[in-house]
């Protein structure tokens, strides 16, 4: 199914994740602020991030799982709709 539709999933899913880092910081270090600042593997201060931050790995695949599983109908309507109509922009997505 994601085959069928690969840059819909992307953007869906790319937009999706980031939304739900602010609910996930929030829940587990009370505050969100220091999600605007640049992580510290690509550079940023590691001062700004809380202690312990980051999940799991076993989170982090929960959460992917979840994900896949959110867009699937989602996937599964914009397959069908590319098949029953013919608009030029459908076609890159």
């Amino acid at each position: 199914m994601y085959g069928r539709v690969p840059l819909f999933y992307f953007l869906l899913h790319f937009s999706l994740i980031h939304l739900l880092t602010i609910p996930f910081a929030f829940l587990r270090y009370g505050r969100i602020a220091f999600m605007f600042n640049p992580l510290p593997s690509v550079g940023g201060s590691a001062d700004l991030y809380p202690p312990g931050f980051g999940y799991s790995l076993p989170v982090v695949y929960a959460v992917w799982i979840s994900v896949v599983v959110m867009l699937y109908p989602l996937c599964l309507w914009f397959a069908r709709l590319k098949e029953r109509r013919s608009d030029w922009w459908l076609s890159y997505l």
